[in-house]
């Protein structure tokens, strides 16, 4: 396993207290889409070791632009993360490296 991932929590006098989770994900991580039924409870999980990240909305939730707006910012900084993932992977491949690179699958 070469990923690795870790929690920090940053508490400042006078302040809330910051909880930051990272992932550096090999290949056990694991996104998954879990699709709202009868309820605008969908969400998004991402596991990789022992962290467990969930986005989404309480079922309490009705829809709204700010929530769009979020969906689509996550939408648009994933794309841009693929995109700079499979630059980076390409360049490396194209520098001698042996393995070969895939056209639209990031490695």
């Amino acid at each position: 396993m070469s990923g690795y991932s870790y929690t920090t929590i940053r508490m400042e006098p006078g302040e809330s207290p910051r909880v930051g989770v990272s992932i550096y994900p090999d290949e056990t991580a694991m996104v998954r889409y879990f699709p709202s039924r009868d309820t605008p409870a969908a969400f998004i999980g991402i596991d990789f070791a022992d962290s467990q990240i969930s986005i989404g909305l309480t079922r309490d939730t009705t829809v709204t632009d700010v929530q769009v707006k979020f969906a689509r910012e996550l939408v648009d900084a994933a794309a841009a993360f693929l995109a700079g993932c499979e630059r980076l992977r390409d360049e490396r491949v194209a520098g001698g490296s042996s393995e070969q690179a895939t056209p639209g699958k990031a490695a």
